[in-house]
């Protein structure tokens, strides 16, 4: 094999490595971008931040706004518990409406497919009270 050959392999190597490592890397801090944009604490700070900063809230101001955003925060937690267990009660409720129309044999295939999807629990949304500052 030769010098040339060598080279072209190890570079085509750390190039698909290296866009390997990107996309993975990439995708996991997406992720963590809409986990965090998804949770409401998350929201109010970022919320009372670009307020103060766009707006020049007066400290009076500042005092008033953040405990609007606090309220808003704590009916957007209680929304999201809702709706979620609003959405368990019906994915239960279809999964049990196709249980009815499989044979014993697709009901236990059925129940281990269940099993492995995980439950989404009401756990999830729980987050930490913002601290104040």
């Amino acid at each position: 094999m030769s010098a040339r050959w060598k080279i072209g392999v190890t570079l085509a190597a750390i190039v698909l490595l290296s866009g390997l490592v990107g996309g993975t890397v990439g995708f996991e801090l997406a992720k963590a971008v809409a986990r965090k944009r998804g949770n409401p604490t998350a929201w109010g700070v970022s919320a009372m931040r670009t307020l103060d900063w766009r707006l020049k809230l007066t400290p009076p101001q500042k005092e008033k706004v953040q405990a609007l955003i606090d309220g808003g925060v704590v009916e957007l937690k209680q929304t999201r518990i809702e709706t979620m267990e609003k959405t368990n009660r019906s994915l239960d409720r279809l999964t049990a409406e196709l249980a009815q129309e499989l044979t014993p044999a697709q009901r236990a295939e059925f129940e281990k497919l269940m099993k492995e999807r995980g439950q989404p629990t009401i756990d999830i949304l729980k987050v930490e009270p913002r601290k104040k500052q």
